[in-house]
């Protein structure tokens, strides 16, 4: 192991290894919070400071750039906490035991926090050095962005003055993010009626999925089992009559489904035809999903009969819901090659007394395009005489055809490394999104040194990246003396 006070930049790395001190997981941030507001009373520097736990910190701009339009840098000062089996540490009161070998820094069993831990460092390092050579610098530390970006949301951006941003949370190397999606919750209910149940009782178990984040992979091919038992039960229908007694699966609703349940009532006179039809689906969709699911698994077994059913017609009605209504991608990117620009997800359907419930999110990196999708799935629900109601509602960063600190960092990249950086959108929530709808005609990137498995005990951070991002930077800065 090596030892990180001789990690380069000696500097980005000292304040890495002091964040990493202070316990700062999400909802724990007050202790970091105010770590970064006693950095900037001892620099003299000016700084606002919100019941959110975000800070901003206005730094002058050096010599020659004191009259530059000023530049925000962001990042987030909360991490996840995640721990192996049988560790020890209390991350909500104890340090982080940073490690280090020739290529990485990691912690001992827990998260590093490396996201976003690297931006905060790059900040302060830059608070420090009055060697650096950058604009007036407006370097915002946001609070909890890992539980829903709440201290973007509740960021009073009047306290800025500039509508340059460059967030430093993206997590691979080479790579400047200058879009992502927004995106908004919906819950939707269809509602059915009941009758008694008789015949016997049938139970399909759907396992083995790979699911997945439904922004990042939801164009991986990955099969939502929701969807698929809604497929699965009409094909069958088509054979033999049955009624549905309770259906459910998935467990986040921003997550794409791995497993569904469906039990089902079936007429003595129909169990030859339906148990046929049911093996003839099972054997023709392992065929057909073989390649991207290779592990899927459907199983169907007798089960206890339930009290109660839906009548045919609500059967009828909630098979039309399964197999109609939308989800996946809807849209691809005009401007972005191969990128998805709208699409929905349903993570989460479940059985209730009188209706099935549904949750969905919706995520488009255009507005335009979230809000075609939110009419499209309303339309839908409330032709079945269903209920539907949209919460958590966030704007996308829409790509600008205009950039010109994405020209210049396209630039900067070129002329350090003989090579143009990949210029891409993220099909998920970041907080630029959050931002880009408070800011007027905001211009932002994104970038960030590699980081690997985040979010998880495995994580781990590259030292030479954070070190090529760190000269990258600050070249960056220099060029932004407009």
């Amino acid at each position: 192991m090596r030892d990180i006070s001789e990690l380069k930049p000696y500097e980005v790395f000292k304040n890495f290894q002091i964040i990493s001190s202070i316990p700062h997981g999400s909802g724990n941030t007050k202790k970091i919070s105010d770590y970064c507001v006693e950095r900037a009373k001892k620099l003299n520097y000016k700084y606002v400071q919100d019941q959110a736990d975000n800070v901003i910190i206005y730094v002058d701009g050096t010599q020659g750039y004191e009259n530059a339009k000023p530049v925000a840098l962001q990042g987030h000062i909360d991490m996840v906490c995640d721990k192996t089996d049988g560790c020890a540490i209390d991350m909500q009161n104890d340090p982080l035991q940073l490690l280090c070998d020739e290529e990485y820094i990691f912690a001992n069993n827990t998260t590093l926090g490396g996201d976003d831990g690297v931006a905060i460092a790059y900040m302060l390092t830059l608070m420090e050095d009055k060697t650096i050579s950058h604009p007036p610098l407006e370097l915002i530390f946001t609070a909890d962005e890992e539980i829903g970006m709440i201290g973007a949301r509740a960021i009073d951006v009047k306290n800025l003055h500039t509508n340059r941003l460059i967030n430093i949370d993206s997590e691979v190397e080479g790579i400047l993010t200058v879009s992502c999606a927004g995106g908004v919750r919906a819950v939707c209910s269809v509602p059915f009626t009941t009758e008694k149940a008789t015949g016997t009782a049938f139970a399909f178990t759907i396992a083995g999925l790979k699911g997945g984040h439904s922004g990042t992979e939801i164009n991986k091919g990955r099969v939502n089992a929701n969807k698929l038992t809604g497929r699965m039960l009409n094909y069958i229908y088509q054979e033999t009559e049955f009624k549905i007694c309770s259906i459910s699966g998935g467990k986040k609703y921003n997550a794409i489904p791995k497993e569904a349940v469906a039990t089902v009532c079936v007429e003595s006179s129909n169990q030859e035809e339906f148990i046929a039809a049911a093996k003839k689906f099972i054997t023709m969709i392992k065929n057909e999903k073989i390649v991207n699911e290779p592990d899927l698994h459907i199983s169907v077994e007798p089960c206890r009969l339930s009290e109660k059913c839906m009548d045919h017609h609500s059967t009828h009605t909630v098979l039309f819901t399964l197999l109609q209504i939308p989800d996946g991608v809807q849209t691809m990117s005009p401007d972005i090659a191969n990128m998805v620009q709208t699409s929905l997800n349903m993570g989460i359907m479940e059985t209730k007394a009188d209706h099935i419930a549904m949750s969905f999110l919706l995520r488009s990196n255009a507005a335009a395009g979230k809000q075609a999708i939110i009419q499209k799935l309303k339309s839908f629900i409330e032709y079945l005489n269903g209920n539907i109601e949209f919460m958590s509602d966030y704007p996308a960063w829409e790509y600008r055809a205009d950039s010109k600190l994405r020209d210049i960092m396209v630039k900067v990249y070129s002329e350090l490394y003989g090579e143009e950086p990949v210029v891409t959108a993220i099909h998920a929530g970041l907080e630029c999104g959050i931002l880009a709808g408070k800011i007027t005609n905001m211009d932002a990137v994104s970038f960030g040194p590699n980081i690997y498995h985040a979010h998880t005990p495995e994580e781990k951070m590259e030292i030479a990246s954070v070190e090529r991002c760190w000269e990258y930077l600050k070249a960056v800065l220099k060029k932004l003396k407009e």
